[in-house]
Order: structure tokens, then sequence, then C-alpha cells
């Protein structure tokens, strides 16, 4: 590995501006006091329920501290250490003065591999930017398989997933980081079964009947929006792992199913309906004390929640797919709602992440001095497509989700043409510099200038 990518001067004082903001954001993100979170060890590597995510997070915001310290000129020795060092002062600073804060050791490895990515990706940004065909047929094979783990990962993250283990329903409970519910549960039912505060009988398994499409369906008087979540009906097992959870924050209903996102740690699919409770439908009729009829069901393909009242009903389908991915590792928790906001950031996410299958595709199909046979293209074709129906269709079959829309599917295509277009444009200017460098140095050169 080289010890500079810097240079000229321009590009050293880019990459100390570059690393000077990223430490002033690295110290804003991880030196404000935070809720307490319980660990069992300051040694853990994934550590918390959403050790996952605070992992990658881990790793993103490091990698502009590499970016920079590469372009700064810094050897990558020192740059290294530099991130490990800058991490082991922050995890120190956690552990002895920032409430809520947990030192961990995974926090310091995660925060070094983000600073030793990001200087590896701008210290051979001349490899990544302008490809050989060979380097860019391996590339292209581990980008390929970087997105069918992503794929998966995701298709896992929202397939229904419950313990075998005793349950307990939990009506109307307040928690200690969670308000109470103002209103009042009049009946609660998954399926046939009646919820109740105990323990859950052995044939009454939640999980068969959530796996089996079952709809939680709660009868409730609410009087007025809430400041944040105040759950209306839980389901936990006796290790006091949330498995259902039917629950009010503000005017909004939002319900929960456990997930594989809880197995990988990452943030947990919470679908939300907006205006349900005191201040919208629950006070529309003669009177706000009416009963407000809740049902909810997830399946791992869609979520179905509905608020009725005897005199208006209200109801959301949220289609799941594989493209909601990038809400499982957000430093917030996002509620899905199925918006046109939402729509587009998973376009946008879904594109993104075969932009790179595009641009080195292109580059493996650049040849300078042979051409591709037609047996080579339609190999290339093929393993293309299989790896587009691998990931949009098998997996997420495999894990019990729908295939693929035609908006991902056009997402995927657009990803990919935009990379593919991206390698040409760079493609066809390496051409006229070639051409162009040769006639000035020869210029040059009879001018007398090298002589």
């Amino acid at each position: 590995m080289q010890g500079s990518v810097a240079p000229t001067p321009h590009l050293r004082r880019i990459g100390g501006a570059i690393a000077i903001a990223s430490v002033v954001a690295i110290l804003f993100a991880t030196l404000l006091p935070a809720p307490d979170q319980s660990l069992d060890s300051h040694l853990c590597l994934v550590c918390g329920t959403r050790g996952g995510v605070d992992a990658i997070l881990n790793v993103l915001l490091f990698l502009p501290l590499g970016i920079g310290l590469a372009l700064s000129g810094v050897p990558w020795k020192r740059a290294i250490l530099t991130s490990c060092a800058l991490s082991i002062t922050l995890e120190a600073t956690q552990f002895f003065f920032i409430p809520g804060r947990d030192a961990t050791l995974g926090d310091v490895l995660t925060n070094t591999v983000g600073g030793a990515v990001g200087f590896a990706v701008a210290n051979n940004s001349a490899i990544w930017l302008r490809t050989p065909p060979r380097i860019a047929a391996v590339l292209g094979m581990v980008w390929c398989g970087i997105w069918l783990a992503i794929q998966a990962i995701s298709s896992f993250a929202f397939s229904p997933s419950i313990p075998d283990s005793k349950e307990y329903g939990q009506i109307a409970r307040k928690f200690e980081n969670l308000e109470a519910f103002p209103g009042q549960v009049l009946d609660a039912r998954l399926g046939a079964i009646a919820i109740t505060d105990t323990e859950l009988r052995e044939t009454d398994s939640v999980g068969h009947r959530v796996l089996g499409g079952g709809t939680l369906t709660v009868i409730v008087l609410s009087t007025k929006p809430t400041t944040g979540i105040a759950p209306i009906v839980r389901i936990a097992d006796d290790q006091q792992r949330e498995i259902l959870l039917l629950a009010q924050d503000e005017q909004q209903l939002l319900f929960a199913v456990r997930t594989g996102a809880a197995i990988l740690r990452l943030r947990p699919p919470l679908f939300a309906m907006p205006h349900v409770f005191a201040g919208s439908i629950a006070e529309t009729g003669s009177s706000s004390s009416q009963p407000l009829r809740l049902t909810a069901r997830y399946d791992g393909r869609e979520s179905q929640l509905t608020a009725r009242t005897p005199s208006m009903t209200r109801r959301r389908d949220i289609r799941v797919s594989a493209a909601l991915g990038w809400t499982l590792v957000l430093p917030f928790q996002w509620y899905i709602e199925d918006t046109p906001m939402e729509l587009a950031i998973s376009l946008i996410w879904t594109a993104c992440l075969t932009v790179p299958i595009g641009y080195l595709g292109v580059c493996i199909a650049r040849r300078t001095n042979t051409h591709w046979s037609p047996e080579g293209v339609a190999l290339g074709l093929v393993a293309g497509a299989a790896t587009l129906i691998a990931g949009l269709v098998v997996i997420p079959h495999v894990f019990g989700l729908p295939a693929a829309s035609m908006r991902d599917w056009s997402a995927v295509v657009l990803g990919i043409v935009g990379g593919g277009a991206l390698a040409a444009y760079d493609g066809k200017r390496r051409r006229a510099e070639e051409i162009v460098d040769p006639v000035v140095v020869g210029a040059v050169s009879e001018s007398g200038w090298l002589s």
C-alpha cells in the first residue's frame, strides 16, 4: 500500500478539510448523552439489542476520516493508528464522563475498520475509477456477492421469527422508557385467542398464528394523543423478548412483529398508520369516547392495519420488500408507512446498490486488443440475469417475502445502466487524453522546451 495519494497541495488541502470535518462530526455523534443501554460486558464485539446497527454506523462514521487522511498524504500505518487512537480516546471519555454512553471493544474495532476502509478506498482511487478488465472481473464478482448478501440480510430481517418459548400477554402496561396508554382496552384477541395479562397457553402459540396470517383485534376507548410510544397490547416471552406490539405514538397506530432483524440486532420493522387516535378518527362522530376497533396482521409479505369507529373506517396495506432494507440500519427508528418519500428513498437505495455492477461490467467488457466472442457475451448476459433473478426473486421467496416489484426491477436496471454509462464516459475521456497527450508532448519537444 502506498504511503500517499496526494501528489498536489490542492488534494492535500481537500484531504485536510475532510479529516477536520470528519473529526467534528465524530465528536458530535459520540460525545452527546444518550438513553441508558444495558450491556453484559464492555468487551463485547456486537453489543446490545441494536449491536448490528451500531457496528455498521461505526464503520460509516470513521470512513470519511480515513479518506481525508489518505488525501492528506498520511502514511497508511499512521492513518490506522490515528483512527484507533481517536476511537480509544472517545470510548474512554464515554466510559468516564458521558451519561448513557457505553464504551465497548466492538466500537473501537469497528471504528478502526471504518478508518482503514476509507483510507484504502481513497488510496486506491485510480483502481476504482479506471479499473483494468481483469481487476474489474474480480471486483464485479465480489460486489455481486455483497449485493446478494444485502438482499438476503434484508429479506431475512423482514421475515417473522418467533422464538419457541413461554409467551405472556401484557395489556396497556407502563414500562420504564415508554408511556402509559391513556385510554382503556376493552378486548384483545389474536385470532380466536383472548390476550390478557397472563401466560398464554402452549396451544395458543403466537408464532403459529402469526405465521399463519392471524389477525390481532383490539377494541379500545382512546382519550387523547400521547407524546411518545404507549403500548396497548404487547406479547413477550419469558426472556423479555418482544414478540408482538400494538401501540400508540401521538396520533399514530404502531404495529410490530418480531422478525429476523432482532436476531441480526438491526432496527425492527415498525409499521404505522397516522391520524388514528384522539384528534382524528377516534373523535369522528358524535362522541370522542366511542369504541375504536383496531386490527393488525403481518405475514412477511405485507402489513395490514385497520381502524374503525361506528362512523368511519381507515385501512393501510403496506407491502414489504428487500428494497426497504435501508430502514433497518438508520441511527433512529423509522416508521414504515408506504409514503411517496419512502418509495423514493427505496428506489434510490436499490439503484445505488447496482451502480457498481453496471460500472464494473463495462470495465470488464473494455478490451484493447481483443474482442469478446459471442459465447463470452452470452455467458456474461446469462450470469448477470441469473444474479438479478437470485437477488430479486429467489432470495425473497426463500424468506417468505414477495418477489421484487416492477418498480424495484426498474430501479435495478436504472442503476446498472447509470453505472455502465459512467464507465463508458470515463473510457471515452481516457481515450481522448491518450490521443491529445502525445500531440502536446511532441509539440513541446519540437519547440525546444524539453531540450
